[in-house]
């Protein structure tokens, strides 16, 4: 997967969350670009922050081979982060390459999605 493959992302992100979408970066080896970030949210972060994030997914993604092989499953398409503010998800394109996409907190009970309605049950 290229970087084009991350931008088709974002469109597609773009239109079905909209104003929930937080940031989508690319990385690969020669380092991480932003290709989109809310300006609320980019105010919260340096570009150290934004080379920290990248560290962290970068390394996540090294271990790809290692998930595929260690579960029965097949091959690791995605991994999901959910905080109370955020989702971080993490598609790793292969070892050394990537996206991170982060959205509001909200879309996903807000989209009933199965996160969501788990996260309802724990609630009530």
């Amino acid at each position: 997967m290229s970087v084009a493959s991350s931008e088709a992302l974002t469109e597609f992100l773009r239109a079905r969350v909209g104003d929930h979408l937080r940031s989508v970066i690319y990385y690969d080896d020669d380092g991480g670009e932003v290709l989109y970030v809310r300006d609320d949210v980019a105010d919260e972060y340096t570009d150290g922050d934004i080379r920290e994030v990248v560290r962290d997914v970068r390394l996540e993604a090294v271990e790809k081979p290692h998930q595929e092989d260690l579960y029965a499953h097949g091959p690791l398409n995605c991994t999901v982060r959910s905080f109370e503010d955020a989702v971080e998800m993490h598609f790793p394109h292969d070892e050394t390459s990537g996206t991170a996409v982060a959205l509001d907190g909200e879309v996903f009970a807000m989209h009933n999605t199965f996160i969501g309605q788990c996260l309802d049950a724990m609630e009530s």
